[in-house]
């Protein structure tokens, strides 16, 4: 476990081909750094929701407000509505 006041904890390095941790390396992130609005995008299944979870819990800790929407993927939505990159 890590906390330090000022610092987001969001885990540790990973190595996507050997699908293992990389050391002890750890991702922090600079509350700082969250000056005023963030977006998170990704595909399905990516871990966005799981980020943003761990970003609003260090953020509390730390005392920092958030607001958060994360809309469900609805038929229709927006990227659903763009043509394939190859057809622009």
């Amino acid at each position: 476990m890590y906390e330090k006041l000022g610092q987001f904890y969001l885990g540790r390095e990973y190595d996507l081909e050997k699908k293992t941790s990389v050391g002890k390396n750890l991702v922090l992130y600079d509350s700082k750094d969250l000056v005023t609005h963030a977006i998170v995008v990704g595909m399905t299944g990516s871990g966005k929701t799981g980020l943003c979870i761990d970003l609003i819990e260090e953020a509390a800790i730390d005392g920092v407000p958030a607001i958060a929407i994360d809309p469900p993927d609805v038929p229709g939505s927006a990227p659903g509505r763009l043509p394939p990159l190859d057809q622009r």
